[in-house]
């Protein structure tokens, strides 16, 4: 979904952090990487969508509340007063309505979020990591799908109610600082700020608390260098992003599915920025007990999807981690 100039600057105000990682990732050419079971994988592709899944039943869920523990009480300090102020500058209230809108989701948030998980990856890794080939191994084969580097910058022309923004990993000092760092550009920024639609400049305080709240991990987690796809289904609708009931791990559970390219389905789903054959760099197949009955599957059903030169886009992942049947 394209954006007025306007949306891009404010944009670029109360998302620094995130145009700061995604310069960062740019500059370092990283890709981006799903890691999940082999035959989570095998679905995503046969179906041509990537599962969202609720809060409540990630592994991270409880990482949920430690960005919540981490950004209270700086929203409660001189620096959370200096935030709101800016806000009341551009329009009397506004402060209070990003308070009540925040304390909602607060409550709601383990409900009402879907997400997804990218760990940058390194150009030319085949290897991928040792810790995520620890949770998804053994019997249950790991894989990891990996993105080229723009498919957290792509804009398709669709509105798909989604966003994707880097993790910070950090104790609440971290957190000041990026939040600080904020504050001043609004702060510096205030004359362009009352000349903008304010109900535009709500929307983007409220959503930046809440996008804070479940994108702040602890600093031990900082090697999986993660980004969240983020979908809020009850704020933010979208007619191409469908509920679908699925099992994962014996769990049956929602999820919602964020469309690949796939307008033989739906024309809803005539996305070509979101087209697997273009965004799709390599299938890695993690340390597992039969690596080569996968190759296989993985061969057949990407060639199936559409996938050209599928052969070479899978690769075995080479570390020699002995998983147990």
């Amino acid at each position: 979904m394209s954006f007025d100039a306007n949306t891009r600057r404010l944009m670029e105000l109360f998302f620094c952090f995130d145009r700061k990682r995604t310069a960062l990732a740019k500059e370092n050419n990283r890709q981006f990487a799903h890691y999940t079971t082999a035959e989570t994988a095998m679905k995503i592709i046969k179906g041509k969508s990537l599962w969202l899944r609720n809060a409540a039943v990630m592994n991270d869920y409880s990482e949920i509340a430690y960005g919540r523990d981490v950004l209270e009480p700086v929203m409660d300090c001189e620096l959370g007063d200096r935030f709101y102020k800016v806000l009341d500058a551009v329009q009397e209230g506004a402060a209070d309505e990003v308070k009540r809108r925040h304390s909602n989701h607060r409550r709601n948030a383990r409900e009402t979020v879907f997400m997804a998980s990218l760990s940058e990856h390194e150009t030319g890794n085949k290897l991928g990591q040792l810790s995520m080939w620890r949770a998804y191994g053994g019997p249950v084969a790991g894989v990891a799908l990996i993105f080229r580097r723009e498919v957290t910058e792509l804009e398709p022309k669709i509105d798909l109610g989604i966003s994707a923004s880097p993790v910070l990993y950090g104790e609440p000092d971290d957190f000041v600082q990026e939040f600080h760092e904020m504050v001043l550009l609004l702060e510096k920024e205030i004359e362009f700020l009352k000349t903008t639609d304010p109900e535009l400049v709500i929307n983007f305080a409220a959503y930046v608390l809440q996008v804070a709240m479940y994108t702040i991990k602890h600093p031990g987690f900082k090697e999986e260098n993660e980004w969240r796809i983020i979908h809020r289904p009850y704020e933010f609708p979208s007619a191409h992003v469908k509920p679908v009931t699925v099992t994962i791990g014996g769990i049956p559970q929602a999820v919602y599915e964020l469309p690949f390219h796939k307008p033989e389905t739906d024309l809803l789903f005539d996305i070509p920025e979101l087209d697997l054959n273009r965004i799709l760099e390599n299938v890695i197949i993690g340390p597992c007990l039969y690596p080569e009955t996968i190759f296989r599957a993985f061969l057949n059903e990407m060639t199936a999807a559409g996938i050209e030169r599928a052969r070479s886009r899978i690769i075995f992942s080479e570390i020699p981690l002995r998983q147990q049947g």
